[in-house]
């Protein structure tokens, strides 16, 4: 039969030997600051976008997640919306 201080040190166990094994396969911390640090600028996102839509106007940047909305006022007066990966800077959508 099992008491309480035996499922406390069934969870104590588990728990150690979790913590011991996820440190073999800890990813430095400075590997997450490199990745925050690669993501593209809203300028860059502006510019990436205004090169897609030749003689477009960029009027509106949103940035939800990791993508990139950008609103451009095509020569033609019809709107645009360029969306932009924000880590890669690779266009993933023309609207």
């Amino acid at each position: 039969m099992l008491n309480k201080r035996h499922i406390f040190r069934a969870i104590l166990a588990a728990t150690l030997s979790i913590g011991a094994g996820a440190s073999a396969f800890a990813v430095p911390q400075s590997h997450f600051v490199m990745q925050a640090q690669s993501s593209i600028s809203p300028a860059q996102a502006k510019s990436i976008a205004q090169s897609r839509v030749k003689g477009g106007q960029a009027v509106d940047i949103k940035r939800s997640g990791d993508t990139y909305r950008v609103r451009v006022i095509a020569p033609n007066n019809k709107i645009v919306d360029v969306y932009i990966d924000a880590n890669t800077g690779r266009v993933t959508k023309v609207k």
